[in-house]
C-alpha cells in the first residue's frame, strides 16, 4: 500500500489530480446505477375520484356471498365477470356506474368518460370500437344492446355542412389557398400556412423546389408535390424595376436591406435600368443572388 501512495505521490499534479477525477466520476455513476431503481420505480395507477366513487358505490349496492359485504380489492377487473348485467344503453349519454354494471373496464370507462368530456360523440354502434381498451369479445356482447336515437335537429345542423369537394389532380401553387395545401400527405396546417406567407413575401413561386427553403421535404414527398402542383408565371407579382421603392425591395425575401439600397442607388446613377441584366452590375451582387431576383423583375 505505501509502496502504490509513494507512487501516486511521485506523480505529476495534473496526473494526480486525473485520478482523483476519475475515481470521482466512477463512485458518481456507482451511485447513480445503484439509486436508478428507485428513481424509476412505476408510480401506482391513479383512479379518477368520480369514476372511484362510482365503482364503490356499486360495489356497495351489489354485495356478493350471501350479502357479505364485498373485500375484495375493488378496482380488480376480472372480480366483475360474474356479476355483468345487459340493458339497452347509450354510449353517449350512460353514466360510468352504468358502464360498470356492463362489464367494462374502470381503465375503459375512464377513457370513454374522457373522450365525452372532450367532444366525442358515437354516432354509430362501430364507433365504440375506437375505444382500444375494449376487447373485441365484450364489444360482441354488448351491440345488441346498444341504442343511439336519432337527432333531427343534429341531422339537420350536419346536413348544413357543405361536404369536402375531392382534391383536384393538379394544384396551382400560386393560387390556391391553405385549406387544399393542408389536404395533401406531409403537410400539415402549420406548414400550408408557411407556404402561403412565403408566397406572398416573394410575389410567387417560381419552381417547386422552392419549397425547400421553407421545409427540407423528403426526396419522396418532393416528388409527391411536384406531380400535385403546377406553377402559372402569369400569376406571379412582379417588381418594377425603375419604380420600386425601397421598402418594396427590402421586403423580398431574396433581396434584403442593403441589396436594396444598392439596386436604389445604382439605378439613381444611370437615371434608370434599361434592362434587367443590368442588375448583374450592382454592388455586392453576384450570380446565385441575380439569377435567384432578376425573375421577379420587370422594367415597367
Amino acid at each position: 500500500m505505501r509502496r502504490w501512495w509513494n507512487s501516486y505521490t511521485n506523480l505529476p499534479y495534473q496526473e494526480r489530480w486525473g485520478i482523483v477525477a476519475l475515481l470521482c466520476i466512477c463512485v458518481a455513476l456507482i451511485s447513480i446505477y445503484l439509486a436508478l431503481p428507485w428513481v424509476l420505480k412505476e408510480k401506482p395507477f391513479e383512479i379518477d375520484q368520480p369514476l372511484q366513487q362510482a365503482f364503490q358505490g356499486y360495489v356497495n349496492s351489489h354485495p356478493v356471498n350471501d350479502g357479505q359485504p364485498y373485500t375484495k380489492n375493488i378496482f380488480d377487473d376480472s372480480s366483475f365477470k360474474s356479476k355483468v348485467t345487459l340493458f339497452t344503453f347509450d354510449p353517449n349519454t350512460l353514466d360510468s356506474e352504468g358502464f360498470l354494471r356492463l362489464g367494462l373496464r374502470h381503465k375503459t370507462v375512464r377513457m370513454l368518460l374522457n373522450w365525452r368530456r372532450k367532444g366525442k360523440h358515437f354516432y354509430q354502434k362501430e364507433d365504440l370500437k375506437q375505444l382500444y381498451t375494449l376487447e373485441e369479445e365484450v364489444y360482441k356482447r354488448l351491440e345488441p344492446y346498444i341504442i343511439i336515437p336519432s337527432s333531427n335537429r343534429f341531422e339537420r345542423s350536419f346536413s348544413n355542412f357543405p361536404k369536402e369537394a375531392p382534391l383536384p389532380e393538379h394544384i396551382e401553387l400560386n393560387t390556391t389557398d391553405s385549406a387544399t395545401i393542408v389536404r395533401l400527405n406531409g403537410i400539415g396546417p402549420t406548414l400550408a400556412h408557411k407556404i402561403i406567407e412565403r408566397r406572398k413575401a416573394l410575389g410567387g413561386y417560381l419552381k417547386i423546389e422552392q419549397l425547400n427553403e421553407i421545409f427540407r421535404f423528403s426526396d419522396t414527398t418532393l416528388a409527391m408535390l411536384k406531380t400535385r402542383f403546377t406553377i402559372n408565371p402569369l400569376a406571379i407579382k412582379r417588381l418594377k424595376l425603375n419604380t420600386a421603392t425601397f421598402n418594396d425591395l427590402k421586403a423580398h425575401p431574396y433581396i434584403g436591406e442593403k441589396m436594396a439600397q444598392h439596386i436604389i442607388l445604382y439605378r439613381e446613377g444611370l437615371g434608370r435600368y434599361s434592362e434587367i441584366e443590368q442588375l448583374r452590375q450592382v454592388p455586392l451582387m453576384n450570380e446565385e443572388i441575380y439569377r435567384k431576383i432578376a425573375p421577379y423583375f420587370v422594367l415597367e
